[in-house]
């Protein structure tokens, strides 16, 4: 029993860790989230609202500066106590407000719009984000990676147009005649009769001293060249006239180091900066369209939120799902949390490839100025 447990236990962390199970991870932190925060600050708002008599003779009598408060906070003259009520203003801290909310906080974006009051709500929220940043920044980097993986290989295959085609593998090798042909028939003893099976070996390049004699193969790399079986001859005449024919022809080795050469070509590949930066202009642009439609912002009010939004700057002075009156409310607030989380992925993606060509340029560079030895990794 304590055996199975132990392997049950150790699926259930290899399943945790693994790319789905980070994902659903953060998914169901973020929701947890929502309820713990609803739960905590959504009283606290229907209570602040309670004391409406001892506010309106405070603000009979001080009317010209709550005129100019009211315009400051966006008081928009909502009856408090119908908060929550069909008709009535919703709730700031109902579940797809606290959802999005939870989804600033691990994010690190905190626009601000909205923050817990209460005494628990905040001592809550330090111990959520000390454990939400960490797991959120974990799972980018993880997801970051494969994602770059996905994109390099399309980049590879589909973008650059079989430009980064495989080698052949097959080499031609020219081998010099011989000075003279032996005599096969002058020594009978010279013949081998019997032979072990032969199979493939390896052979590295001929010796300094003979340079001439075989050509194509001075690049040290090992080649793999098929012997002949002398014993399908049946005659001594049938193996001489074998020598004779093939003796000027040119020699196809098979190379297996292109194997590890491919390998390496393949590693090389890296993504353009400008690619990247057009995936995040696209990104960007792809959700100004979005939100543009969902709150009638213009093109630039759209795009500015997209960037402060993705860049974890997060101002706060433009936020969705502040309108009230929109019976959609709900459905943006929950589209626009899943838009940030991937988003955020997919920067930790292009950081991931822009790291990488940075790097290679780096070495690039260095190696044309003699900085760095070209067989150095």
């Amino acid at each position: 029993m304590a055996k199975k447990k132990e392997g049950c236990c150790k699926k259930f962390m290899k399943f945790l860790f693994s790319h789905v199970g980070l994902c659903v991870l953060v998914a169901l932190y973020c929701v947890a989230g929502g309820f713990i925060f609803r739960h905590l600050e959504q009283n606290n708002e229907n209570e602040g609202n309670a004391n409406k008599d001892v506010m309106t003779i405070q603000l009979k009598s001080i009317l010209e500066t709550f005129r100019d408060n009211s315009i400051a906070i966006g008081y928009g003259g909502d009856s408090c106590g119908d908060y929550g009520k069909e008709g009535g203003p919703p709730y700031k801290w109902s579940f797809p407000g606290a959802l999005y909310f939870s989804v600033t906080v691990i994010s690190t974006i905190g626009y601000g719009h909205i923050a817990p009051k209460t005494f628990w709500g905040r001592l809550v929220c330090i111990a959520y984000a000390m454990l939400g940043i960490p797991l959120m920044l974990l799972c980018l980097a993880n997801i970051g990676e494969v994602l770059a993986d996905i994109f390099r290989f399309i980049y590879a295959k589909i973008c650059c147009c079989g430009c980064c085609r495989k080698k052949d593998k097959t080499k031609v090798v020219q081998i010099k005649p011989v000075a003279q042909e032996p005599n096969w028939n002058s020594d009978k003893s010279k013949i081998i009769t019997a032979a072990p099976p032969m199979g493939t070996s390896e052979f590295t390049k001929i010796p300094p001293k003979t340079p001439d004699s075989v050509k194509g193969s001075d690049d040290g790399k090992p080649v793999k060249i098929i012997p002949l079986d002398i014993r399908s001859f049946k005659t001594q005449q049938e193996l001489a006239n074998r020598s004779q024919q093939v003796r000027g022809e040119p020699m196809i080795m098979d190379d297996d180091s292109d194997d590890e050469d491919d390998d390496l070509d393949e590693k090389k590949i890296t993504v353009p900066l400008t690619v990247t930066m057009i995936v995040i202009a696209g990104y960007i642009l792809g959700g100004a369209m979005l939100f543009g439609l969902w709150e009638t912002w213009d093109e630039l009010q759209s795009a500015y939120f997209c960037f402060i939004t993705l860049s974890t700057i997060g101002f706060g002075d433009v936020v969705p799902g502040t309108d009230f009156d929109n019976p959609q409310q709900t459905a943006q607030l929950i589209l626009g949390a899943v838009y940030v989380l991937f988003g955020m992925a997919i920067l930790s993606m292009c950081f991931s490839l822009m790291q990488d060509e940075i790097i290679a340029k780096c070495k690039w560079v260095g190696q044309k100025l003699g900085l760095v030895d070209k067989d150095e990794d």
